[in-house]
C-alpha cells in the first residue's frame, strides 16, 4: 500500500513540474479523441441511413393519367414486372397512397392549397441483389418505360449509391488521418514523459545506485502518461456533450453508449507513450 501511495505521489509531481509539456499533451488528446470520435459519429448515422433505405424501392415507375385509375392495366402490369428476372418484388402504389406518404414525410401544409391529387400512381419495385449494376438498371429501365401505361422510370438508388461511394472515400480518409494523428499523440505524450524524467534524471540515478528496479523506478511515469490519457478523455467527453447541446435542432445519433471507450483509448495511448518514453530513457 505504502508503494501504490509512492506512486501515485510521484506521478502527481512529475504532472504538475512539467505545467506547460502537460498541458499541451492533455490538450492534444482531447482535440484528438474529439476528432476521432466525430469521425466515428458521421460515418455511423451515414451506415444508419444506408441501412433504413435498404428497403426503400430500387426503381419507381410512374404510370400515366389513365393507367392510374384503370385497375385492369395495373393488373396487367403488375405481372409483366413480376415475370421479368431482375426483379424481388413490385408493390403498387395509388394515387391516395401516394398522397398519404407526402404527407407523413413532408407535412401537410404543402398541400393545402391543391384542390386536386396531383400525384400519378406508381410502382415501387425491388431488385435482386445481383441486378444493381449500372449496365443492368439502365436495361431494366428500357424495359420498363416500354410497357404500356409506363409514363417515366426513375432509379431512385442513385443518390444512395452517391452516398456509399462518399461514404467509403471518407473510411480511408479517416482511417489514414487517425493513424496520422495516433502516431503524433503517441509521439507527443513519449516526448513529454521523456523531458519529465530528464528533469529528474538525478534521483533516477540515485534510486539505481541504491538498488531500486526498474518497475519501481518507471511506475510513476507510467501512471503519470495514464494520467494524462484520462484527464484528456474526460476534456473530450465534456466537448461532446456540449457539441450535443449546440447541435441539439440537428437529428444525429451521437452514440454516447461509447464513450467510455473514448476513457480506455486515452489512458491506453497514455500509458503507451510513456512505456516507450522509459523504456529508452532508462535502458
Amino acid at each position: 500500500m505504502r508503494k501504490i501511495l509512492y506512486f501515485i505521489i510521484e506521478a502527481v509531481r512529475g504532472f504538475y513540474q512539467a505545467k506547460l509539456m502537460t498541458f499541451v499533451s492533455i490538450m492534444t488528446i482531447t482535440a484528438t479523441l474529439f476528432l476521432i470520435f466525430c469521425a466515428f459519429i458521421g460515418l455511423m448515422n451515414i451506415d444508419e441511413v444506408l441501412k433504413r433505405s435498404s428497403e426503400q424501392a430500387d426503381i419507381v415507375a410512374y404510370l400515366t393519367d389513365n393507367a392510374s385509375v384503370d385497375a385492369a392495366l395495373q393488373s396487367k402490369l403488375t405481372d409483366a414486372l413480376r415475370e421479368m428476372p431482375q426483379i424481388r418484388d413490385v408493390v403498387f402504389v395509388s394515387k391516395d397512397s401516394a398522397w398519404a406518404r407526402f404527407e407523413r414525410l413532408y407535412g401537410s401544409e404543402m398541400l393545402e392549397a391543391v384542390d386536386e391529387n396531383p400525384f400519378t400512381a406508381s410502382f415501387d419495385i425491388l431488385l435482386n441483389e445481383n441486378s444493381h449494376s449500372v449496365a443492368a438498371v439502365e436495361e431494366l429501365q428500357e424495359k420498363i418505360a416500354a410497357l404500356n401505361g409506363v409514363e417515366t422510370v426513375r432509379y431512385s438508388r442513385e443518390w444512395l449509391d452517391y452516398i456509399k461511394r462518399i461514404r467509403d472515400r471518407f473510411y480511408i480518409i479517416a482511417g489514414a488521418a487517425a493513424f496520422v494523428i495516433f502516431i503524433a499523440l503517441h509521439s507527443l505524450i513519449s516526448n513529454t514523459i521523456k523531458l519529465t524524467i530528464y528533469a529528474r534524471k538525478d534521483l533516477v540515478r540515485n534510486m539505481h545506485y541504491v538498488g531500486a528496479t526498474d518497475l519501481f523506478i518507471k511506475m510513476p511515469f507510467l501512471l503519470e502518461g495514464m494520467l494524462q490519457g484520462l484527464i484528456g478523455s474526460l476534456f473530450c467527453i465534456c466537448m461532446m456533450f456540449a457539441a450535443r447541446f449546440f447541435l441539439s435542432t440537428i437529428s444525429i445519433n451521437w452514440y454516447f453508449s461509447y464513450l467510455p471507450f473514448i476513457i480506455v483509448i486515452g489512458v491506453f495511448f497514455g500509458w503507451l507513450g510513456s512505456q516507450v518514453a522509459v523504456r529508452k530513457f532508462l535502458v
